[in-house]
């Protein structure tokens, strides 16, 4: 904003405010000099201390006016940022289009936008006429959807913690949900109502692998999608962000989620190993398909069940990738020797570790010290190590608080998606101090009554480049799934048929699923049989500890067919399939506690 020159040679051309503190003093001086004469016999002294006292008294009436002046000339300063008090007379502000007005008076929200920034930040914004837009409020008027001002003060916008202060005083004093855009080179900054992101997003068909071979050479540079921002499709690439952070309190839809991303990792031919906590979220992942030689959709390589009493079969799907990463680690000297360029050219690997929070409180309860530590060692060495070997990992808990994420696991995931508006402690643990108020910023905008509206959050590791995008999530096909369930919006009748045929359904059968040779019962087992005296009569896995778990070889639980070449499950192993009915640690029948609540 530009502002005059003040002419000062001389008192009567001072300005309001100059001319207030001088007579001010001098009205201080006056009213002081009855003091000065105290005491003193002389009636000349007297009077003149008295006489000084009313023209002090008079100094200060002035003074008060000058004062009252200067308030004027300051609203005044602020042609557009000023209150509806600098506009009592009704009349069309030079500058101001009509259109802002409604029977001669500003239209009530930009007067109060006009208030907010004239007394949170006088003389520091200009409203950009232009940019004001209305919307039919549904009730015959106009309501105010969007908005942009301009500073004055080159460079305002360059620092997070004035965007924060703006952001806040606008959204508390508007009232409603604000989507705020910052501009720091051109100094500008506003807001809208008028969302860019759609409010509902289906996956496009995503394109298959044919063969291991083309998995393997697809991984360099490849993105997995997220969703759609106002900007466009939002994509990560796990060879920069090798392992994600995803967060959302119940019912924010993290399975939902997370099985849409699932079919991208299928679809490029990535191994998958999912430790499920509840036992339900990914049924549609390892239930066996009739028409397959009852196995599991292709890609699921093993599958760990959480719901036992210590969740030891969640353990074991982490045992499993990590034995998986020390096998190729074993080998990469030689390997990296021999072909340099290729020697990592790995079938990539997705560990996906949910409910993770719950599980951490049962091991908490259930599991020894030692176990605990063990686990976590296990999955920070994936953290840390998996990159350069292609295994990758997506923890998936309610919440990030170190007693569900340790700040061990988070040091080592560069980026974090929050499903939902996120809570006070979800931002507090979720994002790192550098990338915090930018997601601030964000999820203050956010909408909560929209379903599927993340918020996805990164630090490039080699820059250190700060990210935070909002976006909405697909609402994709996985297995299992049904278009008719009533709880989904009706287009998802037209778009899943397509994408079960075109995707779910083609992608080939690559990999054999994975468990371990478990020949010989647990110490604690052994045990306990020989107190009862009593053989329980199968391999309790609950039994087990961490250790002992690490020690079980793997096995290969498939073969290709010499005759069809198809893969069918190897029935020499079944006994080690958790997939197969001889499987050696189904308790019988008679040991399982179940009651038959239905008479």
């Amino acid at each position: 904003m530009v502002h005059a020159e003040r002419d000062t040679s001389g008192f009567a051309r001072a300005s309001h405010q100059s001319q207030a503190l001088c007579l001010g003093c001098l009205g201080a001086a006056g009213l002081l000099a009855p003091v000065a004469t105290y005491g003193f016999d002389s009636p000349l002294r007297i009077g003149f201390g008295w006489a000084a006292a009313v023209t002090g008294a008079f100094a200060f009436w002035k003074a008060r006016e000058h004062w009252q002046l200067h308030g004027n000339d300051r609203a005044a300063e602020v042609p557009l940022g000023v209150s509806e008090a600098a506009h009592q007379a009704g009349d069309v502000e030079p500058g101001m289009p009509a259109d802002l007005y409604e029977q001669g008076r500003l239209h009530p929200q930009v007067r109060r936008l006009l208030d907010i920034a004239a007394t949170q930040f006088r003389d520091k914004l200009v409203l950009d006429p232009s940019s004001v837009e209305f919307d039919d409020d549904g009730k015959g008027g106009r309501k105010l959807v969007a908005w942009q001002f301009h500073c004055a003060e080159t460079g305002f916008l360059t620092t997070k913690g004035i965007q924060g202060a703006l952001q806040s005083k606008f959204r508390r004093g508007l009232g409603g949900v604000w989507s705020f855009e910052f501009d720091e080179l051109t100094d500008t900054f506003g807001a809208t109502q008028k969302s860019a992101i759609p409010k509902l997003v289906f996956p496009p068909d995503w394109p298959v692998v044919a063969n291991a071979e083309e998995a393997r050479n697809k991984y360099v540079g490849w993105e997995f999608m997220l969703g759609v921002s106002a900007q466009g499709d939002v994509g990560v690439c796990p060879q920069k962000m090798p392992h994600i952070m995803c967060i959302g309190e119940s019912g924010s839809g993290k399975s939902v989620s997370v099985r849409s991303w699932l079919e991208q990792f299928r679809a490029a031919g990535w191994q998958l190993i999912l430790a499920d906590g509840k036992g339900a979220d990914y049924a549609g992942y390892f239930a066996p398909d009739p028409n397959d030689h009852g196995l599991p959709v292709p890609g699921t390589v093993a599958v760990g069940l959480g719901p036992a009493p210590k969740g030891m079969g969640y353990i074991a799907a982490i045992v499993l990738a990590f034995q998986i990463m020390q096998e190729r680690q074993n080998g990469s000297m030689a390997a990296k020797i021999a072909d340099p360029a290729n020697w990592n050219n790995f079938p990539p690997v997705l560990l996906v570790m949910d409910e993770i929070k719950a599980m951490r409180e049962k091991w908490g309860s259930t599991l020894p010290k030692a176990d605990q530590e063990a686990v976590e060692s296990m999955v920070t060495q994936i953290l840390a190590l998996g990159r350069e070997l292609r295994v990758h990992v997506l923890l998936v808990s309610q919440d990030a608080r170190a007693t569900s994420i340790p700040n061990t696991w988070k040091s080592n995931v560069p980026m974090s998606i929050c499903l939902g508006r996120p809570q006070e402690l979800t931002l507090k643990y979720g994002f790192v101090d550098k990338v915090r108020p930018m997601v601030q910023q964000i999820t203050d905008s956010m909408d909560p009554k929209i379903k599927g509206r993340c918020v996805v959050a990164s630090v490039d590791e080699k820059t250190g480049a700060s990210t935070a995008i909002e976006y909405q999530g697909y609402l994709g096909y996985s297995p299992g799934e049904s278009w008719d369930n009533v709880n989904l919006p009706p287009a998802a009748s037209e778009h899943w048929p397509s994408f079960k045929k075109n995707v779910s359904d083609k992608v080939p059968r690559m990999y054999t699923r994975q468990w371990f040779r478990i020949e010989n019962k647990s110490e604690a087992q052994e045990a306990a049989e020989a107190k009862s005296g009593q053989d329980m009569g199968f391999i309790d896995f609950e039994m087990f500890t961490v250790n002992e778990i690490m020690q079980l070889p793997r096995v290969a639980l498939d073969r290709r067919n010499e005759q069809t070449g198809e893969i069918v499950p190897d029935t020499s192993v079944s006994e080690f399939d958790p997939a197969s009915a001889s499987y050696v640690c189904n308790a019988p029948e008679g040991n399982q506690q179940k009651i038959n609540s239905v008479l």
